[in-house]
């Protein structure tokens, strides 16, 4: 295991859906959650939707699932050991980090002592800092690595951007004689500033703790191992594996009853990790996003994977172009359930463009 420390930064904003669109069209970058969020919440003054439902798993293990229409975004889950709390994931803003934090103190009086970080993306990580104190963040070092190198900057950029659209705004206000169109405006610049205020508070806090291949928490009343299992929904995902209760909090290396989204994912790496994760003695599986699920719905994830390769492998072999395979392949009936349908361009893009680097 490595370790090392880095400092704090004060930053705004950062948006994990990084989006695809079909060639001809340019890459939406972090703005497009960003300002889904303005619109959403900017005008209540505070996040709505962060109360998730908090449910044990067994003795001293406990998941909170993220509704779809919740701003904590993502699951997270915490485990009593014997005289602390390891939490696992700490969801996407301050607020639901503290609400997460809020649910714990209602079961337990143990401090928080571990924050593991399933993977560098801000829906998982960026309610670090609501736990105070001593506190250990654990990720793989290639996740320590992304929130320093990735998640920072871009942050700063969507906060640029940001800025730039207020006084774009402003610009137009003076500009119109409109009265609707003046009220308008000045109830969106109110809106946009009041959200910014907000979310100047928010500090990213990277992991000091850089697990390599695997960590062993030998406590004496829970167990735990953390693992790096191998490229797959980042190249850097982590683990967190209860022997002794058969559970294992998988992060978004497991996606139930969901498209992945694709955007720093190593597919064909991903198929081999979900196999490697499968050997593990577990019978329940805590995805990133999506219900608590059983070996079995792991298996229909990686089946998923298994047929996108199936879909686009015969269109690369005859040499098709992407257009034409964005045009001619669609998601079939059986996962017409799923969650996140808008990732399915995406997914069928990042896997040709991995196969033909393969060819």
């Amino acid at each position: 295991m490595n370790t090392d420390k880095y400092g704090s930064a004060s930053v705004c904003v950062h948006l994990w859906f990084r989006m695809l669109r079909p060639v001809g069209f340019r890459l939406l970058g972090f703005e497009l959650l960003f300002f889904g969020l303005l619109t959403q919440h900017a005008g209540s003054g505070a996040y709505q939707g962060e109360d998730g439902e908090v449910r044990k798993l067994a003795e001293g293990v406990y998941v909170r699932i993220a509704a779809a229409d919740q701003s904590i975004v993502s699951n997270a889950g915490f485990v009593e050991l014997d005289n602390s709390v390891l939490v696992f994931d700490t969801h996407f803003t301050l607020e639901a980090g503290q609400s997460l934090l809020a649910a714990i103190q209602k079961i337990t009086t143990k401090p928080v002592r571990y924050l593991v970080n399933s993977h560098f993306h801000p829906d998982h990580t960026h309610g670090n800092q609501s736990f105070a104190g001593p506190v250990h963040i654990i990720a793989t070092t290639n996740a320590r690595r992304d929130v320093v190198q990735r998640d920072l900057p871009a942050m700063n950029r969507t906060l640029g951007i940001a800025q730039a659209q207020i006084e774009k705004m402003k610009k137009d206000l003076i500009a119109t004689k409109d009265p609707a169109q003046q009220a308008g405006l000045r109830a969106q610049i109110q809106q946009h500033q009041k959200f910014l205020d907000r979310m100047t508070g928010l500090k990213i806090l990277p992991p000091v703790l850089g697990v390599e291949d695997s960590l062993d928490v030998n406590d004496t009343v829970r167990p735990a191992r953390l693992l790096y299992l191998g490229k797959g929904h980042t190249d850097g995902d982590l683990v967190l594996y209860l022997p002794k209760e058969k559970i294992a909090f998988v992060g978004d290396l497991f996606f139930n009853s969901a498209l992945p989204n694709t955007q720093d994912a190593f597919l064909l790496e991903w198929m081999r990790t979900l196999a490697e994760l499968l050997k593990l003695d577990a019978e329940t599986f805590v995805p990133g996003h999506g219900p608590v699920g059983t070996k079995s719905e792991v298996k229909d994830f990686l089946k998923y994977l298994e047929e996108l390769k199936e879909w686009v492998e015969p269109r690369v072999t005859e040499g098709a172009a992407m257009e034409q395979v964005l045009r001619d392949v669609k998601l079939p009936p059986k996962y017409s359930s799923y969650s996140y349908q808008y990732f399915f361009p995406a997914n069928l893009q990042k896997m040709y463009s991995e196969l033909r680097a393969a060819k």
